[in-house]
């Protein structure tokens, strides 16, 4: 899978090493050792990639994006730290968490200082497109922000509507994709027009591989889809699935998905809720859902303007991986 974006990674990989080996000679050690820790993290960079992909869409070889596709990356990297601090998440990506390597403290400074990179790399462009880069990072911090505050929020509510999931999805995952493919065509300097519409893609692709992750994660085989199924029941998390079930269930159909939401996690949850979701035809639903935002995301695809008609069908069939991962 994803064996398309090889080349993009191979290199990307050495800009990232580059970075890394400066941040061997920077002190106070103490701080620095957690970020070169967590970049050197086994990673597939799709947003960075995405950005790379764009800036050699509009003409522009793509090492052209390196230092953008870098910026992304460090920002993506900081929410994850921060995020596992939030969740106390003991593991990503493999390997143990700052938080829980070191301790929180050291692992809020990291997060902090790989914020602060993330601009500060974009110094390397003329004056004009780094202000450019620096309104959109801005921008999707602030929607990223807000996304992972409401995800917070909606953990204490009892329900919440599948609108509300789906905006609430926009902003914590869909905008970075958004964000990195814009960033890329800023890097190019493509028109705003044709940004705007790259932005769009991004995004509607986030919420297209958000939705299916909570379809996989509930129906996914766990040889493919490379993590145990049913976390999201376990936890009674918010979900497309959920979300959706609730909406169209009956008082009867209620009062059964509430009654297991109030079931111990373990292995009959599980069952539970693929038993509740079937009945119910989520799991078709689901999958139409995503359907017809692939379909969407083809059709503005084939709308873009660009120079490199090459690098535009490697976009399309990467966008295809992405969202249809149960196929």
């Amino acid at each position: 899978m994803f064996e398309i974006i090889s080349p993009y990674q191979i290199n990307f990989n050495k800009y990232l090493n580059k970075y890394i080996q400066l941040l061997q000679s920077q002190h106070p050690q103490e701080l620095y050792q957690p970020i070169e820790y967590i970049l050197k993290s086994e990673a597939k960079y799709i947003r960075p990639i995405l950005c790379l992909m764009a800036c050699e869409m509009y003409g522009k070889h793509y090492k052209h994006a390196l230092p953008a596709a870098l910026s992304i990356e460090l920002f993506h990297t900081f929410s994850l730290v921060h995020d596992d601090i939030l969740d106390n998440s003991p593991i990503r990506r493999g390997k143990k968490t700052i938080h829980t390597k070191w301790n929180t403290n050291m692992a809020i400074l990291a997060g902090d200082v790989l914020l602060v990179e993330s601009f500060k790399v974009l110094t390397t462009y003329p004056a004009h497109i780094s202000y450019s880069l620096y309104k959109q990072l801005a921008y999707a911090s602030v929607q990223i922000c807000e996304g992972q505050q409401e995800d917070m929020n909606f953990e204490k509510q009892p329900t919440i509507s599948t609108e509300q999931y789906l905006e609430m999805i926009r902003k914590k995952t869909s905008v970075l994709l958004g964000t990195a493919l814009q960033m890329g065509a800023i890097a190019a300097n493509a028109s705003q027009a044709e940004q705007k519409k790259l932005y769009q893609i991004g995004e509607t692709i986030g919420i297209a591989f958000q939705i299916m992750d909570d379809f996989l994660d509930t129906f996914g085989n766990t040889k493919k889809f490379g993590k145990k199924i049913g976390n999201d029941i376990l936890h009674n998390k918010k979900t497309f699935l959920l979300t959706k079930a609730l909406e169209i269930s009956s008082k009867k159909e209620l009062s059964t998905i509430k009654n297991a939401l109030k079931m111990p996690p373990n292995p009959e949850k599980i069952k539970t809720f693929q038993s509740i979701y079937k009945n119910l035809n989520i799991d078709t639903i689901t999958l139409n859902t995503v359907e017809k935002l692939h379909q969407k995301i083809a059709y503005q695809l084939q709308k873009l303007n660009v120079k490199n008609q090459t690098t535009l069908q490697k976009l399309i069939r990467l966008s295809e991986q992405l969202i249809q991962r149960n196929k």
